[in-house]
């Protein structure tokens, strides 16, 4: 048995803490905010992407660069940097945009999002944690007729794989979601995943670290700030804080999010690791609100149903580190949500906007590794827009790493 940090508490640090507490270590989970699931947790898309883990870095993406170059697309803003770790970021991506690195990444990601999915239904069974889950299904919606036959190709390759997808017109898609006779967007047909599901992943960041609160599974840290890694001939051997006694542990897992590069700036496995900020607006639910899960593609809006509110997610900014958000943004994303559901997002009542930096690599692959300049330090980190759909499938890659 190991003396484990878990350092971050959002949906990929607390599945680390819950998976290696249950192979028998002594974990502490630690954050700098005062409970779990505040940082990009807070207000993602909700939705557990099971089939849909595919990486930015594609052909599609790539004809669309330079209108997202010359800031004519709204959902994509690039902040441009005169910074060596951006460009060097940037020529990487762009060397991921071919079709044979778009799927060989695509596919790595729906290996680990099936490791999730199969986790995530051991966890419901030995947990009685409330976190709005449900298999919902989802359909993604095609504008016009060259995206949705564009998305044949992927559809049968991810059937292959064993997932089940099915192409649908907008009548068939109306069918399986009625909600939709009243979309706004154009919809020349649907991608419909009928075993993809959702739920509140603050929530569950919540829900399930009470659990090992109770089960004195784990030990909790909230409201500290981990500062530099103490080591002893290059084997960790505690952690520092800016305003509390160090900790002694036998191993640490950074799992911090985008902070992760300000902690270990100087170890190679975090250099490709970059945050992209996303925005999300959730209202109150009402009758009117799709159940299934929407992705408006041409919009790149993602919409979900937690409970009794609905959420829109969806942008995506290149930025510096720490930008902060845009408050123009917002009014970007909510004139999106509006133009295609105006009666759920000019009517309904707002309870939340969010913003938050995801940290994400060139791949879209998440970096699930040892450190090789400190013994017993790794790092969970990486997984963009992906983080709910990965987590539990990367906190077993970490165990595993342990063995």
């Amino acid at each position: 048995m190991a003396r484990v940090a878990v350092i971050g508490a959002g949906v990929i640090g607390v599945s680390s803490a819950y998976l290696l507490a249950r192979a028998g270590h002594d974990v502490t989970l630690i954050d700098a905010a005062s409970e779990p699931g505040m940082g990009a947790s807070a207000g993602n898309a909700a939705q557990l992407s099971w089939a849909y883990g595919d990486a930015m870095a594609s052909p599609a993406l790539l004809k669309h660069l330079p209108a997202i170059a010359m800031g004519r697309d709204p959902a994509f803003r690039i902040h441009w940097q005169l910074d060596r770790d951006f460009l060097c970021w940037g020529l990487k991506f762009l060397a991921n945009t071919p079709f044979r690195c778009w799927w060989n990444n695509t596919e790595e990601i729906l290996r680990l999002a099936e490791q999730s999915r199969h986790e995530l239904a051991i966890l419901l069974k030995e947990t009685d944690i409330e976190f709005d889950y449900r298999v919902a299904g989802k359909l993604h919606l095609y504008a016009d007729r060259q995206s949705f036959a564009a998305a044949d190709s992927s559809v049968a390759r991810k059937n292959a794989l064993g997932f089940e997808q099915r192409l649908l017109t907008r009548g068939e898609a109306e069918d399986v979601e009625p909600a939709l006779a009243v979309y706004q967007g154009e919809i020349a047909g649907a991608v419909y995943t009928p075993s993809d599901a959702l739920g509140d992943a603050a929530g569950f960041c919540r829900q399930l670290t009470t659990w090992m609160i109770e089960r004195r599974q784990v030990s909790v840290l909230f409201g500290g700030r981990v500062s530099s890694f103490l080591q002893t001939e290059g084997v960790l051997t505690g952690l520092r804080f800016e305003d509390r006694d160090e900790l002694r542990v036998d191993a640490a897992i950074v799992a911090a999010g985008p902070e992760i590069r300000s902690l270990i700036s100087d170890l190679p496995e975090v250099r490709d690791i970059r945050p992209v900020r996303g925005y999300s607006l959730t209202v109150r639910r009402t009758g009117l609100a799709p159940s299934i899960s929407l992705t408006d593609v041409k919009r790149k809006l993602a919409f979900a149903a937690i409970g009794d509110r609905f959420r829109v997610a969806g942008l995506a900014d290149i930025e510096r580190p720490g930008a902060g958000f845009d408050a123009r943004r917002f009014d970007t994303l909510k004139l999106a949500a509006s133009a295609v559901l105006p009666d759920l997002f000019e009517r309904s009542d707002e309870l939340m906007r969010w913003s938050g930096e995801r940290p994400m690599t060139p791949t879209s692959k998440p970096v699930i590794a040892a450190s090789r300049r400190i013994k017993g330090l790794y790092i969970n980190a990486g997984h963009g827009m992906l983080g709910w759909t990965l987590a539990l499938g990367s906190a077993r890659c970490v165990v595993d790493l342990f063995q």
